[in-house]
């Protein structure tokens, strides 16, 4: 029994905001022998959890039958979550296990009480960069943006006044794009402290591979093998493929959005940032 405990590893979560990065990451994770990355199982392989993105779920939402209360009348739903939640529980030493998603921000507590021992690698990028990407990728359609976004936004800090003018629907998309960084970003930081967790910055991973991806195998318990800087700097040679492509150049990643937003783009996002920033922390 002693060895089997030893064997066991917790499973984790990577968690980005869309278009951090995300992508890359789980390629990197994937290229070390050793270490299993599934690709947003819960935003991507089933419709509910981008339909009830930024909904909040608590740890007292949590019911060991049900799940949660939402999916009372969905079976499929809560049989997959199972399913998941199994597969995961065999994260061992040789076989570390674990996910990468965009959808969780509001669900961290409930995820706690879900899947306790889950650990947490939390990937930031510069807001402005993300910004940028999600306006050029023009999928806040099938995000939801629009519907999802400010409303929650609003519910956070319901102080925020916003001075885009009316009709100026390219600045208004810029600033809920914004609105959705900020909110995340948010609820991360009051929750990640739960979790044992890392945060990390896109731009160290592409600036640092070797020490950054050694820092992840570590904290992941894993005993990973290959040679992860290799795989990176081959990523990182030129810009290429579609929307959702890991192959991105350092300059690409890091300087994109310089010559992509404008002065009143940038003000706007500063202004949304500012917004998040005048809360109180978290005791």
């Amino acid at each position: 029994m002693a060895a089997l405990h030893y064997e066991r590893r917790p499973p984790f979560l990577v968690m980005a905001h869309h278009r951090s990065g995300s992508n890359f990451l789980n390629d990197v994770l994937q290229s070390c022998a050793g270490i299993e990355c599934l690709n947003e199982p819960l935003s991507m392989h089933t419709r509910f959890f981008r339909e009830h993105d930024l909904v909040p779920w608590g740890a007292d939402d949590h019911d060991p039958e049900l799940l949660h209360p939402s999916l009372r009348g969905d079976e499929t739903v809560r049989a997959f979550l199972l399913e998941l939640k199994a597969y995961l529980a065999q994260s061992r030493r040789g076989r570390v296990i674990g996910f990468k998603d965009t959808c969780l921000f509001g669900k961290l507590g409930w995820l706690k009480a879900f899947l306790p021992e889950l650990r947490v690698i939390f990937l930031r990028r510069d807001p402005r960069a993300i910004v940028s990407s999600v306006l050029r990728s023009k999928l806040t359609t099938l995000w939801s943006y629009s519907e999802l976004v400010s409303g929650a936004f609003m519910r956070e800090f319901p102080n925020y006044e916003s001075r885009v003018p009316r009709g100026d629907a390219a600045l208004r998309t810029t600033e809920v794009v914004a609105m959705s960084v900020a909110l995340r970003y948010e609820l991360a930081r009051r929750c990640l402290h739960h979790f044992t967790h890392v945060s990390l910055e896109l731009a160290d991973i592409s600036r640092e591979p070797a020490r950054v991806v050694s820092g992840l195998v570590a904290f992941l318990g894993a005993e990973a093998a290959g040679d992860a800087t290799a795989f990176i700097q081959l990523r990182q040679g030129e810009t290429r493929g579609g929307l959702f492509s890991s192959y991105r150049s350092l300059d690409d990643v890091e300087n994109g959005w310089r010559g992509h937003l404008s002065e009143a783009q940038l003000a706007l996002i500063d202004e949304v940032q500012s917004a998040v920033r005048v809360t109180l922390p978290v005791a």
